[in-house]
Formats: C-alpha cells, sequence, structure tokens
C-alpha cells in the first residue's frame, strides 16, 4: 500500500464537490470549486489535517482535474505538490504548480488554481499573528501585516530545503512507535515559521540578510544563558531568548556568536545534549536511546547521535550500554 502522509488524522473522505467545497472554504477560504466536465464519477476527495498551534499542514487529493479559487483568506499558505501537474495565477502572475514548483500566498490573496486528475499536494497553513510576531522578531522593527501579505513568492533556490523541512515534520507526525512530545513539536512549528520567511520572497526578506544594527552587551548574553539552563527542557526559541536578554533577535544572535563562537540554538543544543549525557548514565531499565532524544528536544533521534559523538566521542547507544551493565 502507497504511503499517504497525515494517514492518522483523516479530515474528509467524500465524493460530494460541495461538501469538498465547505471544508476547503474553513481551511483555505476556497470560494469556487469544479471539476472537469464528466469526471463526477472519478471524483474521490481526500483531506488529512493536523493543526498544531499555529501551523496546520495538510494532504490533499481528489481523483479528478480540478479548478479552484482562493480569496480573502485569513493565514499564510504554502503549497508543496507531491505528484501531478497544475497551474495557478496568484494576483495575476501565472506560474506552474508542479513536484519541482509549488506556490505560496498571503491573507487577501487572489488566486486560481488548477490541477490534473493525479494531483496531490502538503499545504502549510500559518496563523498571521504568529508570523508576523516572528518576522518582527528577527528584524528588530515593527511590520505591517498589510504590507507582508500583499506579495508572497517561493525562492526556487531554497524549494528544496524548505519541502525537505516539511516533508520531515509531517513524517514524525506520521509516527506510531514514538509520538513527537510537546517540546519537540513547539520547536518544529517555530522552524516552519522561520523557513517560510526565509524560503519566500516577500517585502521584508532584504531585512532578513542585513547586520545588526548594534551588539549587545555580554551580560545580555549571559541573561539568555541562565534561561536556557533553567529551561532546556521546555520548548525554546531565539525570540524566546532575545526576550529574555531584553535585546533583539538579530543583535542577540550577532554577540553570542562573536562572544561565544556559537549561535544561541546552538548553545541549546549543547546544554541539551550535556543533560541527554546525564539521563543515559543513570538510565533505568526502560530508558531507551530515542525517548531520551525526545524527552531533551530532540525530533530525530539519528541527528541525536550524530550531535552526542561529536560531542562526547561516543554514540549514546554505548553509554546506554555502559549505564546498563
Amino acid at each position: 500500500m502507497r504511503y499517504e502522509p497525515l494517514s492518522r488524522f483523516p479530515a474528509l473522505r467524500t465524493r460530494d464537490v460541495d461538501e469538498l467545497r465547505q471544508r476547503m472554504s474553513g481551511l483555505f477560504s476556497v470560494w469556487s470549486l469544479d471539476l472537469g466536465r464528466g469526471n463526477q464519477t472519478s471524483f474521490e476527495g481526500c483531506l488529512n489535517h493536523r493543526q498544531m498551534q499555529d501551523v496546520g499542514v495538510t494532504y490533499g487529493r481528489y481523483g479528478s482535474p480540478l479548478a479552484l479559487c482562493l480569496s480573502h483568506g485569513d493565514t499564510y499558505l504554502q503549497g508543496f505538490p507531491i505528484r501531478g501537474l497544475g497551474s495557478v495565477v496568484n494576483d495575476g502572475t501565472e506560474g506552474e504548480v508542479s513536484p519541482g514548483h509549488g506556490t505560496a500566498c498571503g491573507p487577501n490573496a487572489d488566486m486560481r488554481l488548477k490541477y490534473s486528475c493525479d494531483f496531490e499536494h502538503l499545504i502549510v497553513r500559518i496563523r498571521p499573528q504568529k508570523l508576523i510576531k516572528t518576522l518582527s522578531a528577527l528584524i528588530d522593527r515593527p511590520v505591517d501585516p498589510q504590507r507582508m501579505a500583499t506579495n508572497v513568492r517561493p525562492i526556487p533556490a531554497m524549494a528544496v530545503a524548505q519541502r525537505r523541512l516539511v516533508e520531515f515534520v509531517v513524517g514524525e507526525l506520521d509516527r506510531v512507535d514514538a509520538p513527537l512530545p510537546d517540546l519537540v513539536l513547539a520547536e518544529l512549528e517555530q522552524a516552519l515559521v522561520v523557513s517560510y520567511l526565509n524560503c519566500n520572497l516577500h517585502n521584508y526578506s532584504h531585512l532578513l540578510d542585513e547586520d545588526p544594527i548594534r551588539s549587545v552587551a555580554p551580560w545580555h548574553v549571559r541573561l539568555a544563558e541562565e534561561y536556557v539552563e533553567q529551561n532546556w527542557d521546555q520548548p525554546l526559541t531565539i525570540e524566546a531568548l532575545a526576550h529574555v536578554a531584553n535585546a533583539s533577535v538579530r543583535s542577540l544572535f550577532f554577540t553570542f556568536k562573536k562572544s561565544r563562537g556559537v549561535s544561541p540554538m546552538t548553545f541549546v543544543r549543547q546544554v541539551r545534549l550535556r543533560h541527554a549525557k546525564h539521563m543515559l548514565e543513570h538510565a533505568t531499565p526502560e530508558t531507551t536511546v530515542t525517548s531520551v532524544a525526545y524527552d531533551c528536544g530532540f525530533s530525530n533521534p539519528g541527528h541525536f547521535a550524530k550531535y552526542y559523538h561529536a560531542a562526547f566521542g561516543e554514540y549514546p547507544s554505548a553509554t546506554l550500554k555502559t549505564a546498563l551493565k
């Protein structure tokens, strides 16, 4: 049986076009949805949807050629085609839709889309308040939501990396053997928002590449370090560290890198690796490498093992084996 993304989270199975239109209206502000002539018998709408706190991820397929229009939405959207072909008209600009070419839009955008009968895709949906707050923190200045929403489009050179992140998150959400803890899920959600901001062109893209206006004092860095040490087992973002240190994200990142030689989030990883080593050294028979990785905020056990080996010269499985002798 072929893998179906987000199959653990079925949202709709229907042969009723009106039912699909109603559901997609609520999720994506679809106001018009039509099938190709004579395709009613082959149509079978399928939506799987997983809503996190501020980000939702949806899988869709339709079994029939489809034409739809989105207008006056209230979220930031990005589509990642899995198979099939299509076309898009986004605020008057035409483009193709295929596994190598997705599309993105902000609130109030007008889009017309056409999909082939075999079309399947993933869609990331981000609440505006979260995206604007994150962007404002990253560029250290207020953001006008209306300016941001007027022009969002994918950067082709960044598409592969962004798609890889989306597929990784979906794959982790689909796991039944070791579901993601809230700590990991919150930080993956943040990663999706930052990825959207950095992998799409918008009216504030140029500010994301600017050097910080000023650095901050070393005591700001110490405040951030102390916060990490006390909250390593909670969701941590660069925004939260900047807030605690009373500094801008860019200034804190710049000074942290200059004075400590690593980024703030690399420091977070170092602290969590230290706690992971302690947990493995004091393991019980129920302890596993995967459970420790997740408890310490690592979403991928393979990456955790690599980081652990680089930090301590042995793999976490070896530490655990020694502790259980």
